[in-house]
């Protein structure tokens, strides 16, 4: 099942729930109670402010748009100053990327490639931050782009000094180069895939790249109504994300039943015949999920 019939269902759920019940919901989400109506009607999908509101941005992120930003550690400053004899005015140690609306992607050291909505991910981070949009980016790009952010979630942290993108890994602006390329997004002036790819690649990019436009003031006020809403926007990216990680639970299940069916068939339990067609059948399954992941190859 897609991430969008998900949070259809999800809604759906909730659309039978009481005031009270809903209001539970609200406070076990952290939703503050001044906002308890507005969850209320944004579940029940009736006009409210918040609503209102929305639709009176006159831009507002988009899939593909690229986060450039320092933190405020000593480590991620000192990050960015090593880059200067790249370039010399680099300034950013992180890269992530828009997936959908609010909701964007990045490779951390801990969790790996993930979900976090822009509010996380411009916590702790020098004012300087900054966000650029490739105008070439086409509707198809986009759609593109979604599935392939998926591909890669849980997908390890690491940083190589290898030239060639990593296929069991990823860093942040190597996400960024990857997904672009597999995208067959042109003219982005990334660099290609025989070079290391750094965050101030990224901020060259910003810099003097050709086609992108540096949209931060733009998008601004669309962020402040993210983080003025924060809890609720929470809960409504908590489907998609749910969805995506339920897409790839279920990946990793199948994962487990060719290790069985293996096991079996080297135990002798079943004929490599069968064994065979199983995995076959378990395959063709996956190649018609709208959703694949990166260690599918291992299976």
């Amino acid at each position: 099942m897609s991430t969008d019939e998900q949070r259809e269902a999800y809604f759906n759920k909730m659309l039978s729930m009481s005031d009270d019940e809903l209001n539970v919901m609200a406070q076990i989400s952290y939703i503050p109670e001044v906002h308890w109506p507005i969850f209320r009607a944004v579940v029940r999908r009736q006009d409210c402010d918040f609503m209102q509101k929305l639709k009176g941005f006159d831009d507002q992120l988009e899939t593909g748009d690229v986060v450039l930003m320092t933190g405020t550690s000593f480590k991620s400053k000192a990050l960015a100053k090593s880059q200067i004899p790249f370039y010399f005015k680099a300034k950013s140690s992180h890269v992530a990327l828009v997936h959908a609306d609010f909701i964007c992607i990045d490779a951390m050291p801990d969790p790996g490639v993930s979900n976090r909505i822009i509010t996380d991910v411009l916590q702790d981070v020098e004012d300087n931050w900054r966000v650029i949009r490739f105008n070439k980016i086409t509707n198809q790009h986009r759609e593109a782009m979604q599935q392939r952010f998926a591909f890669y979630i849980e997908q390890p942290y690491k940083i190589s000094s290898r030239k060639k993108p990593g296929k069991d890994f990823s860093y942040c602006s190597e996400l960024a180069r990857k997904v672009y390329q597999e995208c067959k997004v042109d003219g982005s002036h990334i660099p290609k895939g025989h070079h290391v790819i750094k965050p101030c690649d990224f901020d060259r990019i910003a810099d003097q790249g050709k086609d992108w436009t540096d949209i931060t003031e733009k998008v601004r006020p669309y962020i402040a109504f993210v983080q003025e809403y924060e809890a609720i926007h929470k809960m409504i990216s908590k489907a998609f994300i749910d969805g995506l990680k339920l897409n790839r639970a279920r990946y990793e299940d199948r994962i487990e039943m060719i290790r069985k069916i293996r096991a079996l068939e080297k135990k002798g339990c079943i004929s490599s015949e069968k064994a065979n067609e199983c995995v076959k059948q378990i395959h063709e399954v996956e190649k018609k999920l709208h959703y694949t992941f990166w260690d599918f190859s291992r299976t």
